[in-house]
């Protein structure tokens, strides 16, 4: 059980994961250009501009990953808004692989209420992510001046060893630490009240065997019958014989003085299934047991050898 929730709170870690904000005015202004384009497209693509559309989606589309996606809103691709842009981009690559230029109407299958309510999500996101031309100016400069990225050995190396510092930092912030401790809190304190639970759950279900003589009402009728077994939830029924019970039907069983009602469940020659309404304490569970090992000529109100 230790091993489970050290699995949890690893899971927690990695889900409340995010990484450092990296305000990509760029980027952001990009995505809010897919989302306009796609937004005309799902509300009329039967227009002037739907070859441009298309194209400029292609375009778009193609110089924006994931990854800079994600660090531009600063999200995670497991939950929140970051997954919201990734299947955001991931609508976009399915859109272009469906359409055609020469006819408009061949996205119309793409705009789902799944695709429409994710449009919506993003217009919302970038509401408030939305930069001024200003920030997106100064972005694209910082851009352009940046030195090409090679794709050496050693460069991907490096890139690899940034990413790895960026999730230690992340792991040791104290936000994330205090989460980790709560969630172990709530986990070790959750984990024996489950336990407990389970354990109770079965003993409930578990079936005792029994010979017990009572009686059972049955289209207002007073019946001598047998228990078979019994647990907390129901009772295997011995009933008179040459007249089984309906499957379906209602009927009462004395239980040491108190009538429980329950419901035939199945039914058959000699026995019957009965499913009772309330759950029973195991006490009475086993009371009804050894009330049956005691030596008496009546039990419950039946004689002892009663459907014999």
């Amino acid at each position: 059980m230790r091993h489970f929730s050290l699995m949890i709170a690893l899971a927690f870690v990695l889900l409340g994961f995010s990484r450092p904000a990296h305000a990509n005015c760029m980027i952001i202004d990009q995505l809010d250009k897919l989302h306009i384009l796609q937004t005309r497209l799902a509300n009329n693509p039967d227009t002037a501009l739907f070859r441009v559309d298309i194209r400029q989606l292609r375009t778009i589309s193609s110089t924006i990953s994931n990854r800079s996606t994600l660090e531009a809103v600063t999200g995670n691709a497991i939950m929140g808004k970051g997954a919201s842009f990734v299947r955001f981009l991931q609508n976009t690559q399915n859109l272009l692989q469906g359409s055609s230029l020469d006819d408009p109407y061949s996205v119309r299958s793409h705009f789902t209420r799944a695709a429409r309510q994710n449009l919506q999500d993003i217009g919302g996101y970038l509401t408030d992510l939305r930069c001024t031309d200003t920030q997106i100016e100064v972005d694209q400069a910082r851009a352009a001046a940046a030195p090409a990225r090679g794709n050496s050995d050693a460069e991907d190396l490096e890139e690899v060893a940034e990413a790895i510092r960026e999730v230690v930092q992340e792991v040791f912030q104290w936000r994330t630490l205090l989460i980790v401790a709560i969630f172990a809190i709530v986990i070790s304190t959750a984990v024996p009240l489950i336990q407990r639970w389970l354990i109770l759950r079965l003993r409930r279900a578990k079936r005792h065997n029994t010979n017990y003589a009572t009686q059972y009402r049955w289209e207002e009728r007073a019946i001598n019958g047998m228990l078979m077994d019994i647990n907390c939830y129901g009772t295997k029924l011995r009933h008179e014989a040459g007249n089984p019970l309906s499957k379906g039907n209602d009927v009462d069983i004395c239980l040491e003085g108190d009538w429980i009602s329950g419901t035939i469940m199945w039914s058959n020659v000699h026995y019957s299934g009965v499913k009772f309404s309330e759950t029973i304490d195991l006490t009475q569970v086993h009371a009804i047991c050894i009330a049956e090992e005691g030596n008496f000529e009546t039990q419950n109100g039946a004689p002892k050898d009663a459907v014999s």
